[in-house]
């Protein structure tokens, strides 16, 4: 066990400016054809015409009159196509919509979802991705006819997950990314039959022909090729799997292998490899003039590589061809590769920033169009909500153009600019102040937007850009941030599980500062919450009336300081992990986590085809595709010289399995998945990861232990930051031979167990200058009246500010940067430099009292009955989409 330790300075940075979001204290609001207020505090103010889609589209096309445009979009609630039809001057909205899983149980033709992937191959017919299936299907437009299906799954190849598409139309041929197999295929269109396939990099994006389709270029958004732990034997995971990642990233072991124990005995466990190798982020041109027989004529890596100084890949997640020139959208560098395409050379690099910001990135350019007559090529940048505009002959970013949340495709009809943006214009509320609405689960909420537009002119460019500099909090405040005080030095972040602020605190009035946004009614955690048992549990548990399930969270917030317009960025817990590790997710995490929401996009083992082992389902940490070029919280604390110690954070990784009897870590892991090297080195080894099988009572018990363990007594020097997962807040079903007779005892559970960490920090010696955060990784397990992404946020400790509610609009980048000013370390990307913090919520004042744990109503939960996890019965993985599904419907 190692920590990370060096000689630091500790000081406060002082900058001459400051950033905040634009909201202010305003609530977050879902104002479509008008300015929405996001959570978090930025604004969206999209230009032109805006049409609602289904959840999150990451494929959109026009086909050749115009006169119709599609957009693929993704879970996790019903898949859908949203076509917009233009008949005389109006455009009309319908939906192509996919089974679902207990319409497709009686169809021979189960047709389930789709996947980015969209082709046109007549004015009303096209091609569309179904991703989990492997297939590909012609479909009309117009009625929903299916007209042909091709599977992927043949030739020796399984598991295949299709993915973009491209038609050569004089030709006749499709060509098809399956992302699971790491190949191109190409299919006779006509006759719907597989010519041939080639093998391209690793985890195949994005695709693009030239424009006289004798050549395809593939975006390869992967790192490495996983492989399995030898000896795994899925029925015996327990016994041949690892209990904790094999190593960190990177690292010699992570090149070369290692040897690691599992139960069984010791396995050597291959190593990664070179992460600069050619098929990793990276662009492959392939002749495909004889369509029966493609040559791959080479690869191009494209942005930053690896190493000095860059934590992650260039994430190519965007490619497009012209005659001369191909350009590749790096999502990890903000930047745009230029190649000749015929010397097949890099011309240059193109960078995106933002002046006065121009260290940090999170502009996160995806797809891309070019407008030929005036050279522009324009961009969908997500990070932004903006589309970029580039003067390709000069190599220049001219300006920005306002969209809605979360751009992920651009296409342009003349002069006409269709837009997708994944997020549309945010959720809203998913209850009114006394009840949840009949569709409360964020997401059945979630919906994309199709924007159109003409192309602005390039006067207009300024005033646009200036709009989008003003939405996000750009434009630098001549003033200084509001001062934190400089006793603290120590910081705990405790984050727990899916919980919504009017569930936990709606019931509170009104603290010492005033009023509390809230919504009693709906308070069902707060000090007089109603516990019912579950359907089939009428006949033996009696419905509870005045039951305070979360004593604890209410003391916290009434001692000392909480939030009333706080969000999560995130929709579930995949994203929301990203988010609290300064990890914002890009176009593969996003698009990924849409899918298998939805149950279509599952990790598989065994397989032969090697993308499926990154497939990671629910399971939320930082796997190296999706380090960012500055790296995540771990990173950004190591080097500047922040001591710090995990606790149960970060190695819920691909194909993990958190089954019973899974201890110390709660987790078993069949690949060589490495998590980030400075995670892995100042992680507990005993403490276990998100595993409802494991009380979070053990958690405590775990932490407090190894705390003592290590930092008794100054044994060693107390780490700068502590981060915690508290998760058992994210419910289950009722377990009472486990201690846990309700659905609510969960909660009840973590309440006490947070009571009992708050505890025993404030009786160390490090109190005196400690600040702890409590919130949690999303907000989708409950409702609230202002916005389904509204959460808990508390800040406790001697300098919190007592009874007080703060109301600026911030989410998971304001904590990290309230976090980095305590630590006096700068920010890590565009989203905590811009976002405002917390600092409102601190005193010059201190109060060294030491906090004492509410004990727990034993109706619901008896610490002492919660069972020692040996080897209980298996529980869903996190945000297992059935379970969540099903709690909604027993609100």
């Amino acid at each position: 066990m190692r920590l990370f330790i060096v000689a630091i300075c500790f000081t406060t940075v002082s900058l001459a400016v400051d950033y905040r979001t634009p909201a202010g204290e305003r609530t977050a609001a879902v104002r479509p054809g008008a300015e929405s207020i996001l959570p978090g505090g930025r604004l969206i103010s999209p230009i032109g015409q805006h049409f609602r889609t289904g959840p999150g589209p990451f494929g959109l096309v026009v086909n050749r009159k115009g006169d119709l445009v599609v957009s693929a979009d993704g879970g996790p609630s019903r898949y859908s196509l949203t076509v917009l039809r233009r008949q005389g001057g109006q455009w009309r909205t319908q939906r192509v919509e996919t089974l679902t899983r207990a319409e497709a149980a009686s169809k021979k033709d189960a047709w389930r979802s789709v996947f980015m992937g969209l082709a046109f191959a007549n004015e009303n017919e096209l091609w569309v991705s179904e991703g989990n299936s492997g297939r590909v299907r012609r479909v009309n437009a117009v009625s929903g006819k299916t007209r042909a299906v091709v599977d992927l799954n043949q030739g020796g190849f399984a598991d295949s997950y299709t993915g973009d598409l491209a038609l050569d139309p004089e030709r006749n041929l499709l060509y098809v990314l399956d992302q699971a197999n790491f190949r191109l295929v190409i299919i006779d269109a006509k006759s719907a039959r597989v010519l041939s396939s080639i093998r391209v990099g690793r985890l195949p994006f994005a695709l693009a022909l030239s424009p006289d389709y004798r050549r395809a270029y593939v975006a390869n958004i992967g790192m490495f090729e996983y492989k399995a732990i030898p000896g795994v034997d899925p029925q015996q995971i327990r016994e041949t799997a690892l209990p904790f990642p094999a190593f960190g990233f990177p690292s010699k072991e992570a090149v070369e292998g290692a040897r690691r124990l599992t139960a069984r005995g010791e396995v050597e466990v291959p190593g990664l490899g070179d992460p600069n190798v050619a098929e990793s982020n990276s662009v492959c041109a392939i002749d495909v003039s004889k369509p029966s027989s493609p040559r791959l004529l080479g690869h191009i890596r494209t942005g930053r590589p690896f190493g000095n100084g860059v934590h992650g890949g260039s994430s190519p997640s965007g490619v497009l061809a012209t005659g001369d020139r191909v350009f590749v959208a790096n999502g990890h560098n903000d930047t745009i590769t230029v190649i000749d395409a015929a010397s097949f050379t890099v011309l240059k690099e193109i960078p995106i920033r933002i002046p006065g910001l121009e260290n940090y990135r999170g502009v996160l350019p995806i797809g891309m169009a070019y407008h030929a007559r005036s050279g522009w090529l324009l961009v969908a940048e997500a990070g932004i909500n903006a589309v970029g505009i580039i003067d390709t002959r000069r190599g220049a970013v001219l300006g920005h153009i306002p969209t809605a949340w979360f751009p992920t495709r651009v296409a342009l009809d003349g002069d006409t600019v269709w837009v997708s943006a994944a997020k549309g214009f945010g959720t809203g509320p998913n209850a009114s102040r006394q009840k949840p609405f009949p569709r409360s689960f964020q997401g059945e909420l979630r919906r994309g937007a199709i924007l159109r537009f003409p192309l602005p002119k390039a006067e207009e460019i300024e005033e646009h850009t200036a709009k989008v500099i003003q939405n996000n909090g750009f434009k630098a405040l001549k003033q200084e941030p509001h001062p934190i005080p400089q006793a603290l030095k120590y910081v705990v972040m405790i984050i727990k599980e899916n919980r919504t602020f009017d569930e936990v605190f709606g019931d509170i009035a009104s603290a010492s500062n005033g009023p509390v946004r809230g919504a009693p009614d709906l308070a069902r955690f707060g000090r007089r919450g109603v516990i019912e048992p579950t359907p089939g549990q009428l006949q033996q548990r009696p419905v509870l009336h005045d039951v305070h399930v979360a004593p604890n969270h209410r003391e916290i917030a009434e001692r000392w300081a909480f939030c009333d317009n706080f969000y999560a960025d995130s929709e579930v817990s995949v994203d929301g992990h990203h988010w609290l590790v300064g990890s914002y997710p890009n176009a593969w995490t996003e698009s990924s986590l849409m899918a298998a929401y939805g149950g279509q996009k599952n990790f598989r083992f065994p397989t032969t085809a090697p993308g499926r082992l990154l497939f990671a389902g629910s399971n939320s940490s930082v796997h190296p595709e999706e380090q960012l070029e500055a790296g995540a919280l771990w990173h950004h604390l190591e080097r500047h010289g922040i001591t710090f110690r995990n606790f149960g954070e970060g190695f819920e990784v691909a194909g993990g399995s958190a089954g019973p009897g899974f201890m110390p870590t709660g987790g078993r892991y069949v690949t060589n998945m490495p998590i980030s090297d400075p995670l892995y080195r100042n992680t507990s080894r005993q403490y276990p990861q998100y595993n409802t099988n494991i009380p979070d009572q053990y958690r405590a018990n775990a932490f407090i232990a190894e705390m003592e363990a290590l930092y008794g007594e100054g044994k060693e020097p107390f780490p700068r930051l502590i981060y915690i997962h508290l998760p058992n807040d994210h419910m289950d079903k009722p377990r009472p031979e486990d201690g846990y007779p309700y659905s609510a005892s969960y909660v009840a559970d973590n309440d006490y167990a947070l009571g009992r960490i708050l505890e025993y920090l404030s009786k160390t010696p490090y109190w005196k200058e400690m600040a702890v955060f409590i919130t949690e990784d999303d907000a989708q397990g409950g409702v609230d009246h202002i916005d389904s992404h509204r959460t808990i946020m508390m800040v406790a400790g001697p300098y919190a500010k007592k009874n007080y509610v703060s109301r600026v609009n911030t989410s998971f980048p304001g904590l990290l940067k309230t976090v980095f000013r305590i630590l006096g370390i700068p920010p890590l990307n565009l989203y905590d430099a811009a976002a405002t913090d917390l600092s409102d919520c601190f005193t010059n004042t201190p109060d060294f009292t030491r906090y004492e744990v509410k004990p727990v109503d034993g109706r619901i939960f008896d610490p002492a009955k919660a069972k020692d996890p040996k080897d209980p019965k298996p529980r869903p993985p996190m945000d297992d989409p059935a379970t969540l599904m099903e709690q909604h419907q027993r609100k």
